[in-house]
């Protein structure tokens, strides 16, 4: 995953990877058909990883505000973490099957947002809205940050902002 989000399928070279982990191009094969369904397994994982552990994390607070503070506290707070949705986006221009899956990612985050925004007793079409802007919004908020480290004040004076914004009106 790290290699990929610091550089795309050009970073995926398997020999490359081989001698990185000081084994042999066979061993590589061994675990995985081809270079594709390796592609495929690492975004896979990265779903997962992004996706449903953030919405399985937010499951053990009690109230939807709670659980709202948690999936803002996991989306604004971590950067560095390489460009993954980029080369993803780009992998997707190529191959429909890595567009379907991009698109049912964001479709997946942002209607868990809007769940829990309706929780909190947001009009369902309202709470629609807000989680698409705060989705791009955060897309974009990412893009700009994803360099730099954050201090913690620095992520909740932003997610009490978004908080007094798009959530609590």
């Amino acid at each position: 995953m790290e290699r990929f989000e610091q550089g795309g399928m050009d970073q995926l070279i398997v020999e490359k990877m081989a001698t990185a982990l000081g084994c042999s191009k066979s061993s590589f094969y061994w675990y995985f058909a081809n270079r594709s369904s390796y592609i495929r397994q690492i975004v896979e994982t990265w779903k997962a990883q992004t996706t449903q552990q953030v919405m399985t994390s937010s499951i053990n607070h009690a109230t939807a505000d709670e659980r709202i503070r948690e999936v803002l506290t996991q989306m604004f707070g971590k950067t560095k973490r390489g460009d993954f949705l980029f080369y993803l986006r780009k992998l997707s221009l190529k191959d429909d099957s890595y567009r379907s899956l991009l698109n049912e990612v964001e479709q997946m985050r942002m209607e868990f947002m809007k769940e829990l925004l309706i929780q909190q007793g947001m009009q369902p079409e309202k709470a629609s809205q807000r989680s698409w802007m705060l989705y791009h919004y955060y897309l974009g908020w990412y893009e700009r940050h994803k360099q730099e480290t954050l201090s913690e004040e620095a992520i909740q004076q932003h997610i009490h902002m978004i908080w007094t914004e798009w959530i609590s009106n």
